[in-house]
């Protein structure tokens, strides 16, 4: 397939901020998460268990949770007492709940900013839309490898976020909806900042 110069710059913008977007939201749930999960009993046991800091692992199953996608947890020792399809977010609710945002809020700005920078001149919503949805280029490679390297693993098998669910919601589906919202979001910004000029302008 051929792309045109436009297009190419897009999907480039689109692969840079969709992978920053993707450690932004890790850091935020970092950020919000890391004194829950250090006073948390059950996570505490773990780390106990596996003989070693389980921080940035744990932090990646909540981030992935925040993407409705559940960790597949093996069922042994001390795992049994979590479900086979654990979603840590859900279970513990409060204001853990808060971190369903996290995903959406920075993807949203990744697909205003890229399309803001790439095609500022937009007329067309399908056009901001489809410039929204490129961070998806960026986003889905760290989806997958995340799956991968955010494992516990106890020794007889690791527990880590399901990877069919990692790849079509966390870095499919997420960054497709809420990429295109940012993009749209942007047109229409951008268009009333320049009415809003052009009025400025007119009356005076």
């Amino acid at each position: 397939m051929i792309f045109d110069d436009e297009t190419r710059r897009a999907l480039g913008a689109g692969a840079l901020t969709g992978g920053l977007a993707w450690l932004v939201g890790y850091l935020l749930t970092y950020a919000a998460a890391i004194g829950d999960v250090r006073s948390n009993e059950q996570f505490r046991l773990l780390e106990s268990a596996a003989d070693e800091s389980l921080t940035v692992e744990m932090i990646g199953l909540l981030f992935y949770n925040a993407h409705n996608v559940s960790a597949d947890v093996p069922q042994y020792g001390l795992l049994r007492a979590l479900e086979s399809n654990h979603d840590f977010i859900a279970a513990d609710g409060g204001s853990t709940l808060l971190l369903y945002g996290v995903p959406v809020v920075v993807l949203v700005v990744g697909g205003a900013v890229v399309t803001r920078a790439v095609r500022y001149d937009l007329e067309s919503t399908a056009d901001a839309a489809f410039t929204g949805t490129t961070v998806v280029v960026g986003y889905l490679p760290f989806a997958v490898l995340g799956s991968i390297g955010f494992a516990i693993d106890l020794g007889e098998g690791a527990m880590r976020p399901d990877l069919l669910l990692s790849i079509g919601f966390a870095g499919t589906f997420y960054p497709l909806l809420f990429g295109a919202i940012g993009g749209v979001g942007a047109r229409f910004a951008t268009r009333g900042f320049r009415e809003g000029s052009l009025s400025d302008s007119d009356g005076t």
